[in-house]
């Protein structure tokens, strides 16, 4: 795999893809041209830990990186306000277990801390 391209990529869906979040209703999405929108649901855990609990693609947004793109601005979120994460996801325990997750986005999984 050519990591240039991926990142690349990658920079490409940021751009056309613009991650908001939701406080009140516990999400990060994006909304797409065509009405759907894409998801990382979580909630709030005590000692500042939050539980990413799903994450919902559009069938016809699969395949673009948009869950991966989701599940980064979430892991920068909660590195930014000093939580720690519980991947309840399977997919958000996929990422955090992979290659391409940083060592700073590994360190906020609650997983390594027990």
């Amino acid at each position: 795999m050519n990591h240039s391209n991926s990142y690349s990529e990658l920079a490409s869906y940021r751009m056309a893809f613009r991650v908001e979040h939701c406080k009140k209703a516990t999400e990060f999405f994006i909304k797409f041209s065509t009405g759907s929108k894409a998801s990382l649901q979580y909630a709030e855990l005590p000692n500042r830990v939050l539980d990413f609990q799903h994450t919902i693609t559009p069938e016809d947004q699969q395949g673009k990186g948009v869950a991966r793109l989701l599940v980064k601005e979430g892991l920068k979120y909660a590195a930014d306000n000093r939580f720690l994460v519980q991947p309840t996801c399977w997919y958000v325990a996929k990422y955090l277990d992979g290659s391409s997750a940083t060592e700073e986005e590994k360190q906020l999984d609650i997983r390594h801390k027990l």
